[in-house]
């Protein structure tokens, strides 16, 4: 669980906002969602094997972008 220490004279919102980054880095709130119901050993191999293609697909269109920006001319533009 994520710790903040109150400094002097800090904003009580400032303070929180560190408190929910820390939560969001350690991954609580997501782990929470995802246990709140139970999924099927199915489903979350669909969901996960869905993220992987979608992650590699995102890679792909990078790297082809990255690719036509590199093959174009200097000084000319589309």
């Amino acid at each position: 669980m994520p710790t903040v220490r109150i400094r002097d004279n800090e904003n009580f919102e400032l303070s929180l906002r560190r408190f929910r980054r820390l939560c969001e880095k350690a991954g609580i709130l997501s782990d929470l969602r995802q246990r709140e119901c139970y999924e099927k050993p199915t489903s979350r191999r669909k969901r996960k094997k869905a993220a992987a293609v979608k992650r590699y697909q995102k890679k792909i269109l990078r790297e082809k972008m990255a690719l036509e920006r590199d093959r174009q001319p200097i000084g000319t533009s589309k």
